[in-house]
C-alpha cells in the first residue's frame, strides 16, 4: 500500500511538472510572437533611406522604447533572432547615422558622423560573426579582431578631438567643439583669468595659462590634454586608412564569405582570417 502510495505521488509529480513545463513553453512562444511582431516593421528599412522613411523609422524606434520596462522585459527573443536583429539594426544605422540624432533639434551640424559609420560597421560584423556557422576558436579569433578595431577607432576618434580642442581659439568661456565619437566626458568651455579694462575690452594677463584639461573615452581611459602646449599631437594611424580598411572588411565579411570560411580546414581559415586583418 505503501508503495502504491509513492508510486502515485512520484506519477503525479511527473505530470505536474510536465504540466508547468508545457505552460513555461506555451508563454515563451507566445511571448517569442509578440516580440516578433513588435520588431517586425523594422525590417522593412533596409538601405539608404529618405528622409522621410528616416522619419517614419524614428517615431517607430520611439514608439518601441516607450514601452514600460515591467512590460519590455517580456518582450525577448531566441539568442539566433536577437543576433539578427542587431546585425540588420547596426548596418541600418551604418547606411543612415544621423538616425542617432533624429531626436535632437536641430541636428548638430558640427557633428562628425564618419567614426559613427564605422562603428556601427563594426557591431553589425559581431553580431554577424556570432551568427556564422563556424568552429568556436574562429568565431573567437575574428571577435577578438574586430574588438581591437573598435578600440583603435575609439583612440583615433578621441585623438583627433583632443587636436581639435588644441586648434581652438584661446577666448575667454571657450566653447570646445562638438562632442565626437569615443568621449564621453569632457569641460564644456575652457578659458583663463582674463582682466576686463577700462574700456569693456578683455585681456589675459601676461603669463597667465590655459591650463590642463581632462578628458575620458568608453573606456574610461583618461587623458590629459595641455592646452598650453602648442605640439602638434596628430593621431596614432591616419584617420582615412583606419575608415578605408573597416570599410573593407565590412564589405568583404559578407554571409557568403562566412559560409566560404566555414568549408576551410582549420589552418586555411586561420590564415584567411588573419589574412583579412592585415593591413594593405
Amino acid at each position: 500500500m505503501k508503495k502504491k502510495r509513492i508510486l502515485f505521488i512520484s506519477i503525479l509529480g511527473i505530470v505536474l511538472l510536465c504540466i508547468g513545463l508545457f505552460y513555461w513553453h506555451t508563454q515563451r512562444q507566445a511571448n517569442y510572437a509578440k516580440t516578433r511582431e513588435l520588431f517586425a516593421p523594422i525590417y522593412e528599412y533596409s538601405g539608404r533611406l529618405t528622409p522621410e522613411e528616416q522619419q517614419r523609422f524614428s517615431e517607430l524606434i520611439n514608439s518601441i522604447m516607450g514601452v514600460e520596462l515591467s512590460t519590455g522585459k517580456k518582450y525577448a527573443l531566441p539568442q539566433h533572432e536577437q543576433l539578427q536583429l542587431e546585425a540588420h539594426s547596426m548596418t541600418l544605422y551604418r547606411n543612415n547615422p544621423e538616425l542617432m540624432f533624429r531626436n535632437s533639434v536641430p541636428f548638430p551640424v558640427n557633428t562628425d558622423v564618419d567614426p559613427y559609420i564605422r562603428y556601427f560597421s563594426i557591431l553589425a560584423l559581431i553580431a554577424k560573426t556570432k551568427l556564422a556557422d563556424l568552429p568556436t576558436d574562429s568565431r573567437k579569433s575574428i571577435l577578438s579582431h574586430l574588438e581591437t578595431l573598435e578600440q583603435r577607432l575609439t583612440k583615433n576618434s578621441v585623438e583627433v578631438y583632443i587636436q581639435e580642442i588644441k586648434d581652438t581659439p584661446f577666448r575667454p568661456s571657450q566653447k570646445l567643439p562638438t562632442m565626437r565619437f569615443g568621449v564621453t566626458s569632457a569641460p564644456g568651455t575652457v578659458g583663463g583669468n582674463w582682466t576686463l579694462e577700462a574700456d569693456g575690452s578683455l585681456v589675459l594677463p601676461e603669463g597667465a595659462k590655459r591650463g590642463v584639461i581632462q578628458i575620458t573615452d568608453i573606456y574610461e581611459n583618461a587623458y590629459e590634454v595641455d592646452l598650453d602646449d602648442p605640439t602638434d599631437t596628430g593621431t596614432t594611424e591616419d584617420t582615412t586608412e583606419l575608415y578605408a580598411e573597416i570599410d573593407q572588411i565590412f564589405e568583404h565579411l559578407t554571409e557568403a564569405e562566412f559560409q566560404r570560411l566555414s568549408t576551410l580546414g582549420k589552418t586555411n581559415r586561420s590564415a584567411e582570417i588573419e589574412k583579412l586583418f592585415l593591413p594593405d
